[in-house]
């Protein structure tokens, strides 16, 4: 979602049909007094600072976060009960239940593949739509229960909702007398649904035909049916243009939301066998599994937006560093930057996974945070340095392992930190390893820090040439870098480099 553009939270279940705005910097409150942004007087289980939602911008992209106020009966997402202040971000297509309310999260310009109903409510005198107890007490035959056995295992090993919805369509087909299915979601808006899945004749001329009447039954929370009573208007714009005898819709519920339907239909004289009960017995447990199965892929995915969340503000801050370093020193501007990209490059290259690569990458970028414990005037002199300013300068990765040994997200990268300015030969510094005694971040920091600061111009010097840098790579290689590495450091392709630099050139200039 860009800047500027706007969340929306609408009323699918509820006493109310409400619909907020989320947009702008301030927090939305939501509970029963009156003050609120979202008012919900009309729920008694409502507290009455029930739950918020805070924005904040993150580049160019506005991220909003539900966060439940301690509240007595819960704010649920996507079937899971909130922790009390503990702020859950929000994306398109959550469902958010604040009893008795349903809110669906929706993106008015979240392009989806969405599926017009058929309005079908002037042609319900025709029909027969009756909802059906959810436990009918009859018991399933043992084909029909090893059926949803074997169905089971493929749901909850689908890793996707679309995976999922496909093996629900594949069970109803197959262990039902109805010969159609779709898998739908509800999207907020009215008369439009989203098609997971389809099986059977759904689909007439490219387009899902599905009653609007029936789903709008079942969107309340039971198992509805339908059977055909009476012939009508063949040229009426309603499922009994196409021949619907009989069809029926069981919801799949996370918690007390709503969260899709399972629809099934016999059309144009299809016959697969007389639908009996226990196809709706069938069918009912069929959606509770899904809904189990659902309910897993839902709690997992909230512990991951909360370890994307802690993964967001840790890159918060370490850009904060690495801008803290920038305004000190600004001849090494996006120095740190450039050393992340090379290193993590590199690692590619290796085939390493995404775990390393990506702390590969933030240790680039602090790996000379200690240089904020560094007096300017050392940092910034043009001329040769001292001595006593050269062992200052040679501080820097000692404090910057000792400035970040507080943040346990950064353990992984404090060899890396300390150890960049080690040399294969074992004379570099703080601490004279040599060979692979040095950390493996340390050695591949070494070769991506060395490398841009002979490219990039100094307070001292201009950028050398790309030709004499890479002979000096080669040079050093088995006395200051790790000579495997520099074989495959020396096989990157450096274009993207190069736009870096050139655009950190141009900033400098300004």
């Amino acid at each position: 979602m860009s800047e500027g553009a706007d969340l929306q939270l609408k009323t699918i279940h509820g006493p109310e049909n409400l619909t907020v705005t989320l947009c702008g910097e301030e927090s939305i409150t939501i509970g029963r007094r009156p003050e609120h942004d979202l008012v919900l007087a009309s729920g008694a289980t409502v507290s009455r600072d029930h739950a918020h939602l805070t924005s904040r911008l993150l580049g160019k992209v506005r991220k909003w976060t539900l966060v439940d106020n301690n509240s007595r009966h819960g704010t649920f997402l996507n079937g899971v009960r909130l922790e009390a202040n503990r702020g859950v971000p929000i994306r398109s297509g959550d469902l958010i239940v604040i009893e008795p309310f349903t809110f669906q999260v929706i993106d008015p310009n979240e392009k989806k593949n969405l599926t017009q109903t058929i309005d079908d409510s002037l042609q319900a005198s025709g029909t027969s739509i009756r909802r059906i107890e959810k436990t009918q007490g009859g018991g399933l035959a043992h084909e029909k229960l090893k059926a949803l056995l074997t169905c089971s295992r493929a749901i909850h090993e689908a890793g996707t909702e679309v995976a999922m919805a496909a093996a629900v369509a594949e069970a109803a087909v197959a262990a039902t007398a109805y010969g159609n299915v779709a898998i739908v979601k509800p999207t907020g808006s009215e008369g439009l649904v989203e098609v997971l899945a389809t099986k059977g004749r759904i689909v007439n001329d490219g387009v899902p035909n599905i009653s609007r009447s029936l789903l709008d039954a079942a969107f309340d929370g039971e198992p509805v049916q339908f059977q055909r009573t009476e012939v009508v208007d063949d040229q009426a714009q309603s499922i009994m243009q196409y021949s619907i005898e009989e069809a029926l819709c069981v919801p799949i519920m996370l918690g007390h939301a709503v969260a899709g339907c399972i629809y099934l239909d016999n059309r144009d004289g299809q016959l697969q066998g007389q639908p009996v009960i226990e196809d709706v017995e069938f069918c009912t447990g069929l959606a509770e599994i899904t809904a189990l199965a659902m309910s897993n892929l839902m709690r997992v995915d909230i512990e991951r937006r909360h370890a994307d969340e802690r993964q967001g503000l840790l890159l918060g801050t370490v850009g904060a560093l690495v801008a803290a370093i920038d305004a000190k020193d600004t001849y090494t501007r996006g120095h740190s930057v450039r050393v992340a990209w090379l290193a993590k490059t590199l690692a590619i290259e290796m085939g390493l996974d995404k775990t390393t690569l990506e702390e590969v990458h933030i240790c680039g970028l602090v790996h000379d945070i200690g240089k904020i414990g560094i007096p300017e005037a050392i940092l910034r002199k043009a001329g040769k340095l001292t001595d006593d300013e050269y062992n200052r300068i040679k501080e820097h990765p000692v404090i910057g392992e000792k400035i970040l040994s507080g943040v346990p997200q950064l353990c992984a990268v404090l060899p890396g930190v300390r150890a960049h300015h080690e040399r294969w030969d074992g004379k570099g510094y703080p601490d004279g390893t040599k060979e692979k005694e040095t950390s493996f971040f340390g050695r591949l920091l070494g070769i991506a820090d060395a490398f841009d600061a002979m490219c990039s111009s100094r307070a001292y010097r201009d950028g050398l040439d790309r030709g004499e840098v890479l002979e000096e790579v080669k040079n050093c290689s088995g006395s200051q870098f790790d000579p495997e590495l520099v074989v495959m450091f020396l096989n990157l392709d450096f274009s993207e480099y190069d736009q870096m630099i050139a655009e950190h050139t141009s900033q400098n200039s300004l």
